[in-house]
Parts: C-alpha cells; structure tokens; sequence
C-alpha cells in the first residue's frame, strides 16, 4: 500500500512541469490571439493590399534597374624574401613588417592611387570607361596569405579588365620598387654602420676612463658588501635597543616594589638568582630566623641573647638593602653603557647608506655608459646581417616570383550579382506585412473603439462564450416591447434565449445576472427583452431591478406599472420593512413578474452584503423557473461584483462602437483581481457604420440615465451615479417622453 502512494506521489511530482509548460504555452498562445483578434483582424484587409501592392512596386523595380556584374581576381602575397631591411632610414614603409601588419598594408596599398593610376593607364581607351565601374573592394582571405579583389560595373568585360589590370600594376610596383631598396640599400647600410662602429669605440673609451677616475673594479660585489655590513649592524642595533628596554624594565620593577625588591633580584638577575651577595645574605637570614624559636623555649624577650638575636636580624636586612642599592647602581651603568653603544651603531650606519647612495650614483651612470656600448654592439651585428641577408636576396631573385602572385585571374560574370530577383521579392513581400502592420497598429490606436466582440473574448482569454447579437435597429423601445414576437429584433432574442437554454448556466442554475462595464450599453433594454422571450418560451420568469443607485427599469415599463410603484421594492426586502411577495408586480401584457428598486437607500452595498438577500434569492428560486437581475454597470459601483459573489451566473451587454480598450482592460483587470469570471457575453449594436453617430448626432445611456461625476484614468469617459430624484426625475421623463414621439431607440439602456 505505501509502495502504491510513494508511486502516486512520484508521477504526481513528474506532472508538475508537464503542467506548467502547458500552462506557459497556453498563455503564450493566449496572448497571440489577443493581439491578432486586436490589431490584425480588424483590418486584415490591409494585409493582401499592402504585400500587392509592395510586390507590384519589387516588380517594376527589377525592370527599371541596371543590373551589375562582378568580376574578382586572387593573388598570393607573403612577406617572406620581401622584408630585408628593418634599420631606421632605410625600412620601406610599403612592406609594412610582417603578419596582419605587413597584409593590412598591402590591402591599403592596392587601393592607393599609385596603383589604380597605372592600371587605368594601361587599358588604354577602354581606361576612360573605368570611371563607370564601382571602387575596387579589396579584402583578406582569414587565416591566408590571398587577397580578393572585385569590382563591380554594368560591363562584366570591363570589370574583368580592370581587375586584372589592378594586379599586375600592384606586381610590378613591388618588383621596381624591390630593385630600387637593393641598390641603394647596401649603401646606406655602410655608412650607418661606419659611424656606429666610431660611436662604440668613443662609449668604450669614456666607460674605462670612469672606471679607472672612481677606483670601480667590481660595483656589485661592492655594493652587496656594504648592504651585509648594513643588514648586521642593524641586528646590533636591534638587541642593544632590547637591552635598554630589559634593564629600564628591571630597574622600573625595582623602584616601584622596593620593600620586594630583595625578593624579586633573583627573578630579574639571573646573577643574583644563581649565586653572589644576595643570595647569601637571604640563606643566612633565613637560618638565623630559624633559631630564634629554639631561643625564645629558653629565654624571655629581655633576654640578652634574644635581643642580640633580633640586632643580628637588622644588620642582615640592612646588608640585603646595601647590596639592592648597589644592584640598581650596575644595572643604570649597563643601561648608559648599552645607549652609547646603540648610538655608535647608528653613526656606523649612517655611514654605509651614506656610501651606498655614493655607489647608486656611480652605478647609474656605469650602468648608462655600459648599456650604450651594448646597444652600439647590437646596432652594428644587426646592420652587418642585413647587409648579408640584401646580397642573398639579390643572388636569389628568382624565389621572389613565389611571394606575389595570381592565383585566381579575373572572368567576364556570366550572371548579375544586383539585382537578386528573389531576394527582392522577399524583401518587398516583408516590407509589405510589416507595413500593414505598422499602419493597422496606429489605425487601432487612434480608434480605439471595440468593433468586433472577438476582441472582447479574447481580452476574456479567448474561452468566454457569446450568447447571441442585437442588431441596430431604428424602432424606439416601447414599440419594440409591445411588438408581437415576429420582428427582427424579436429574432435575435429568440437566438439569445436558444444560446442560453442550451448552455450549462440555464441546465444549473434559474438566477441570472445581466450587467454591462459602462453605461449606455443597452444592458436594460436587453434583460427586459429577454424576460420577455423567456416568458414567450412558457417560463415563469421574475425580472429583479438591483440597480440600487441609478434605477432604469421603472422608467422603461412605466405603460405596463401602476402609480407609485416605486414607493416599495427591493430596498424595503433588504432592510426587513416587507417580504419580496410583497413587492412583485405582474404585468400580464408582457407575461412577466417584476420587482423594482423601491426607494434609493444611501448604502447599496452594506444591504447586498446582509444575510437578507440569500434568503430573498432562495425564495424566488423556489417559485420562478428563472429570475433575472438587473444590475448597474460593473466600473460605476462594487455592487455587481458583490451580487456574483453569491454564485449568481454574470451575462455581460457589450455595445459595440461605444466600449474602449482602456475600459475593456480596466474591467477584466478588475474581474481578474477579484477572481470573478462572466458566463456569457451578449453583442449589442452589432454591424453599425463607423460614421453612425456621428450622423446620428451622439446617444446617452438610455434616456438621461446620468451617470457622471468620477472620470476614470486619462480617457475621460465619466461614469458613476448620481443620488437622488425630484425635478431631474422630471425633467428626465419629461425629455423621454419627447423623445419617444419623433426619435428612433438604439437599445441603449
């Protein structure tokens, strides 16, 4: 049994990793399908444009061009047999030493126009075209002693020409200038080498003549002798300075413990511990202490023989104070002696630095004269083997053809290297998509409207469900809840309530909560209009108003209420002034219940957090077959995520054209931060014109839902809500009851 869980626990471990890689690649995945469902969907359109376009321009390019050929020649060129003069004055800067150096220069030299020059001029006419022809490109084989040359022209001959051309002037500017170096070369050489050798002899000369003047024979044996002498004298020093400090010590010891000072001689003289005055005179008080009981058993203290007892005692310790006294004379006579004697150390070595800073003087300028004699000696052995070394080149002049040559002769190229017909392509092909890309990113940041819903699941991690579209539509919203079921508009919620009753949220739960980020996004209309379709499908359907702040839903079914409806509602449940039968109004032309807000109460959300509403949802789960809430916006209050913190399934109304990016993000980082996730997503305002509003002239959240007063980030779309009712209550009925007569709805609630 233990052998079977260590197993589990094993693969268990082995899983782990397993897990997270799948996790990184699904968050990777994740993220790619939100920036293409942002930034390339929306215009994908742009991309096949763009690369057509790009490509047609790569097309007609390749046509108009010239295109260019290249020819290139190698040569071999090696320093050895090349370098024989390496003397100030006569090296020739154009072989430019050896290795990397000496090949550099002949790369810089191949492009002077010392060489160019006769290589035009040896083309003859054909020279004059070479100013078509692009500059020679010269470059070092690494690791090799090869050279490439390559020029580059609309004419492959000529280019071949010019190339070829550029090596044989290179080969016969070395070889002259070869010539020249070895004749004149040995010349020079012996001129130099008879000053140098006049210059030796004069350094010579000047070195025995200071040797002789300063009596040096040997100045580093000189010099380690005086540096002993120094080095032992200052031992001396050393343990003359150590006795001073050992007697001072002795002699501190004894003035500061005088009346022990006989007692502790023996410890601090070694003398005095091994035999002399003091010992004896201590052995002698000692036996003589000794009989003075023997006296004391036959005599009285008035005795004579015990008073001359106690004399003797006092002569003897007055001997033992004697001879401390004298003690202390010897040791301050040896302290003076071992001061003196560390002070003629001292003198002593005083003298030998003083001789040693003479010897380092001399030295230094022995040793300049006698490393000017050995840097004459150098000069004249080097110029004497280059001297040998010119007249062995010049009896082998043959071996010189192995140093530079051409390996590889220039040809006409058959083929353009420019352009690269498929290099071209490509490269148009990628400006293309990187263009499209380019400008979809900045179309999409200027516009940051959200236009399609993908880019909503995929904010959602891209497994977030839509649950049906509500199309524009030009009716007002009191034509569109007395409809008989057969509009269009009808359609879509029928499509809605199809998407929901087979999903998993209607198969597990009867409450539903329908919410929206912003207002105006038509989250009223729809839950009204989906109750409505439920009720039509023969459900028993509850539509709950838990827009505790800013209420709409009375507002919308005010045909269909009664007077003062409002007096009572949801806020009276939560507070415990009446039950929820009591509130639920039916309205029989709709084939729904309802239940309003009630009265605004000043704190929403401490009443959401009471144990009243688990109770009031319970009982409406008993009697509905399903009951929908209406709630406020989720960026305008807490309310929303409070009310699906009781495990009540969120649908979201996302109006398309009016939601924001930044809104969208702020409102999944919030869901995130709070580990709330929506069940579904319904799409309003779907396949509207980008110039609809402004052709329309703007649109509110309903009819004056009035949201306002916190502005939210640097976007300044405001939202929030405003307590309170009386004379804007009029007017804002007074303005949809205008608005309703002449103007067209867009489900905007």
């Amino acid at each position: 049994m233990e052998s079977l869980q260590q197993q589990q626990q094993t693969a268990a471990q082995n899983a782990v990793p397993q897990v997270l890689d799948d996790a990184s690649e699904e968050n990777v995945l994740q993220t790619a399908l939100k920036y293409f469902y942002m930034y390339v969907r929306p215009y994908i359109w742009l991309y096949p444009a763009s690369v057509v376009l790009f490509v047609l321009a790569g097309f007609i390019y390749l046509q108009t061009i010239t295109p260019l050929y290249r020819s290139h020649t190698r040569m071999h060129i090696s320093s050895n047999k090349l370098q024989t003069l390496n003397v100030s004055g006569i090296n020739d800067p154009t072989y430019g030493g050896s290795g990397n150096a000496f090949i550099n220069t002949q790369v810089i030299l191949l492009g002077s126009r010392d060489i160019l020059k006769p290589a035009r001029a040896s083309l003859g006419a054909a020279g004059e075209a070479t100013d078509y022809c692009s500059a020679p490109s010269i470059r070092v084989v690494q690791n090799t002693n090869l050279v490439d040359i390559s020029i580059d022209s609309a004419n492959p001959e000529l280019a071949a020409k010019m190339c070829n051309a550029i090596a044989n002037s290179y080969m016969e500017y070395m070889l002259n200038r070869r010539v020249v170096i070895s004749n004149t070369g040995v010349d020079l050489l012996r001129d130099q080498l008879k000053g140098i050798q006049e210059k030796r002899n004069e350094a010579m000369n000047e070195l025995l003549k200071f040797k002789r003047d300063n009596s040096i024979f040997d100045l580093r044996q000189s010099y380690a002798s005086l540096v002993g002498q120094m080095s032992s004298l200052n031992k001396e020093v050393f343990e003359a300075d150590m006795d001073v400090e050992e007697l001072e010590m002795s002699l501190q010891e004894m003035r500061e413990n005088r009346d022990t000072a006989v007692i502790m001689m023996p410890y601090l003289l070694p003398s005095a511990r091994d035999g002399g005055n003091i010992s004896s005179l201590k052995n002698m008080l000692l036996s003589h202490e000794m009989t003075l009981p023997q006296l004391l058993t036959q005599y009285s203290k008035e005795h004579i023989a015990v008073k001359t007892h106690f004399e003797v005692s006092d002569m003897i310790k007055k001997a033992e104070e004697r001879e401390v006294d004298i003690c202390m004379k010897g040791l301050e006579l040896r302290k003076a002696r071992a001061l003196k004697r560390k002070i003629r150390l001292e003198a002593k070595i005083k003298d030998i630095e003083k001789k040693l800073a003479e010897l380092d003087k001399l030295g230094g300028e022995y040793n300049m004269r006698e490393a000017t004699c050995n840097s004459l000696d150098a000069t004249c052995k080097m110029l004497v083997n280059r001297i040998n070394e010119i007249r062995i080149a010049d009896s082998t002049t043959k071996t010189d053809e192995y140093s530079i040559f051409v390996v590889e002769p220039a040809v006409a190229a058959k083929m353009p290297f420019y352009p690269v017909r498929s290099k071209v392509l490509l490269m148009m092909l990628a400006a293309g998509l990187a263009y499209a890309g380019l400008l979809s990113f900045v179309l999409v940041s200027v516009n940051n409207k959200i236009t399609d819903i993908a880019q909503v699941t995929s904010a959602f991690g891209g497994n977030l469900p839509v649950m049906g579209h509500i199309p524009c539509f030009n009716e007002s919203e009191d034509d569109i809840l007395k409809s008989n079921g057969e509009t269009y508009v009808d359609d879509a919620f029928r499509n809605v309530r199809t998407s929901l009753n087979l999903s998993r949220i209607m198969r597990q739960n009867k409450i539903m909560a329908i919410s929206s980020s912003i207002p105006s996004e038509g989250k009223t209309f729809t839950i009204c209009n989906l109750a409505r379709s439920f009720a039509r499908d023969g459900k028993r359907t509850l539509l709950v108003d838990m827009d505790l702040r800013r209420p709409r839903l009375h507002k919308l079914l005010k045909d269909y209420l009664p007077e003062n409806s409002m007096k009572r509602g949801m806020s009276n449940v939560l507070v415990g002034d009446c039950k929820m039968s009591d509130i639920i109004i039916p309205i029989k032309e709709l084939g729904i219940d309802v239940a309003l807000c009630g009265p605004i109460p000043p704190s929403p959300s401490e009443l959401l957090n009471g144990p009243v509403f688990d109770k009031m949802l319970e009982e409406a789960r008993n009697i509905y077959d399903l009951v929908l809430i209406d709630t406020p916006p989720l960026l305008s209050a807490t309310d929303t995520m409070i009310l699906v913190s009781h495990n009540i399934p969120l649908l979201l109304v996302v109006r398309l054209f009016a939601l924001t990016r930044p809104m969208l993000m702020h409102m999944v980082e919030t869901m995130r931060q709070m580990n709330l996730h929506p069940s579904g997503i319904i799409a309003n305002n779907v396949d509207v014109p980008s110039n609809y509003y402004s052709s329309y002239g703007g649109y509110g959240y309903g009819y004056g839902y009035g949201y306002g007063g916190y502005k939210y980030g640097k976007y300044g779309y405001k939202y929030g809500y405003r307590y309170g009712g009386g004379a804007n209550d009029k007017d804002e009925r007074k303005g949809n009851e205008n608005k309703g007569k002449g103007k067209a709805s867009t489900g905007k609630a």
